[in-house]
């Protein structure tokens, strides 16, 4: 539900999160008129609450949350040892990746924006959640679980050069003039030089962070190259693509699914590996209300692989002024009907 749309006594159903791993608000807590803004200033512009048309959906979290912010907690401390001239902690790097694929292979997953999108201003965040895109892609690629692990871990560690860039470019929220915009791309080449001489990661691994700004065409950056790129970059190099798209930057709010996929339809990424991720995103997340094209008011109960964009919905009706849960409806079997938008309405 978009926090505009809030009243004070809804029902959070879901953990907020913040940006930097932090519990806003939990579960079962009762919303009150005065945290609207705590929840603007972060950047939030949508919850998950409890109410009776939608008693029963339950949205699921692709990784629990509090072995994502120990995992972020954790990246951050692996990045700040670099920053501090110190050895990355290559069995903490491993742990990590383990773990996220792990937790990733419980079952198969149709990822929400909600479960990918962070606030640019961290990194940490934002390798976490790369690399949880990374292995999903590794996943329908069939990719053996030691290349999966090497590609994995290069998408844990693949920003660490960001951490030398200054934070007022980093975080500046206007257009980068020509000379930052270079400064910003020499990340790539400084996390290489720093991870380049440790024996324990793979090249695969070293690889991920020197390439993932390649492009197919060879207009990326640093080294320009194109098709002759390793998988395992082509992977990362899209699903940090992706991922930008989709997250709050300190210059623009993230971007809707819809238009997330028209401009990666239009970057020179791999087409196989585009293809997949298009496929792994709802266009809406279970429990968001929806309106059909006859008119037709439900919320999404369950998104399907077979065709994104015709869930299974429960139709609401309204009666005597109040929201009122009715039939279940697949969209896969009522081909004339299908969603025009997402819908706000309360009453």
């Amino acid at each position: 539900m978009p926090i505009e749309y809030l009243r004070d006594g809804d029902i959070i159903a879901r953990d907020i999160i913040s940006y930097d791993g932090g519990v806003l608000l939990r579960h079962d807590t009762r919303f009150k008129e005065v945290f609207k803004s705590r929840l603007i200033e972060r950047n939030i512009s949508e919850v998950y609450i409890n109410d009776e048309i939608s008693k029963g959906i339950e949205p699921t979290e692709i990784i629990e949350s509090t072995v994502r912010q120990r995992m972020t907690n954790d990246i951050k401390r692996q990045f700040d040892k670099l920053k501090d001239k110190l050895e990355l902690d290559i069995s903490v790097v491993s742990e990590i990746t383990t773990t996220l694929m792990e937790q990733l292979s419980r079952k198969e997953m149709i990822l929400e924006l909600d479960d990918l999108k962070t606030n640019d201003h961290y990194t940490y965040e934002h390798c976490l959640a790369v690399a949880i895109l990374t292995s999903l892609v590794c996943d329908k690629m069939n990719m053996n679980i030691y290349q999966k692990e090497k590609i994995v871990m290069g998408a844990v560690i693949h920003d660490i050069g960001k951490i030398i860039i200054p934070k007022d470019i980093l975080n500046k929220p206007d257009r980068l003039t020509k000379e930052e915009y270079e400064i910003i791309k020499t990340h790539t080449e400084i996390g290489y030089k720093m991870i380049k001489d440790n024996k324990e990661l793979s090249p695969i691994t070293k690889l991920a962070v020197l390439c993932h700004h390649e492009r197919e065409d060879g207009s990326g950056y640093p080294l320009g190259k194109g098709e002759e790129l390793h998988i395992g970059t082509k992977i990362v190099a899209a699903c940090d693509l992706y991922h930008a798209l989709i997250s709050d930057r300190c210059y623009r709010q993230g971007l809707p699914i819809n238009e997330v996929i028209a401009i990666g339809q239009k970057e020179a990424i791999n087409p196989s590996i585009r293809k997949i991720i298009e496929n792994l995103f709802a266009y809406y997340p279970v429990g968001c209300m929806i309106q059909l094209n006859d008119g037709t008011i439900g919320i999404v109960e369950k998104n399907t692989f077979s065709d994104i964009k015709r869930p299974v919905i429960r139709v609401i009706e309204k009666e005597e002024g109040k929201l009122i849960a009715k039939s279940k409806l697949n969209l896969q079997d009522e081909h004339q009907l299908y969603i025009v938008s997402r819908y706000y309405e309360r009453c």
